[in-house]
């Protein structure tokens, strides 16, 4: 195998793994606390909401953890799930970007940087990845 080669092909299996592990933060990170205790997440990150809002927050998080899953399809199939690959970027890039302007124009709480300044990391170094599996398969690296 040339070198160009096992570039490539480590790029299309290290792609999964970034993936399932951006899959894993949201479903421990935040699905599982909105789901089982919600109130413990607002008081520990001093987050608005009390009341009616730990309902929306389960819903949520089931949301949360079961759209993450389908997104480890995209890192691991990646010529199958090549969009669920896409928008695991997309839409993690955009809810970064979400957390920023709630703060920086919708004068919300500066809590709110340290999702915002997560999910876009994450969100380029995923990116990175699937730009480089994306040109491994296209190499033939498959």
């Amino acid at each position: 195998m040339s070198n160009s080669a096992a570039s490539n092909s480590f790029w299309l299996r290290y792609h999964g793994h970034v993936v399932l592990v951006g899959a894993l933060i949201n479903i421990f990170g935040m699905g599982l606390p909105f789901i089982f205790a919600p109130q413990w997440f607002l008081d520990t990150f001093h987050l608005p909401g009390r009341g009616g809002s730990i309902v929306w927050m389960r819903q949520a998080g089931l949301l949360l953890s079961f759209i993450s899953t389908l997104y480890i399809f995209g890192g691991y199939h990646l010529k199958e799930y090549f969009w669920n690959a896409v928008f695991a970027v997309g839409v993690r890039m955009t809810i970064g970007l979400y957390w920023f302007w709630l703060v920086f124009f919708d004068n919300r709480v500066h809590s709110f940087l340290i999702f915002g300044t997560l999910d876009v990391v994450y969100g380029i170094l995923n990116a990175v990845f699937l730009v480089k599996a994306i040109k491994a398969l296209e190499a033939g690296q498959a």
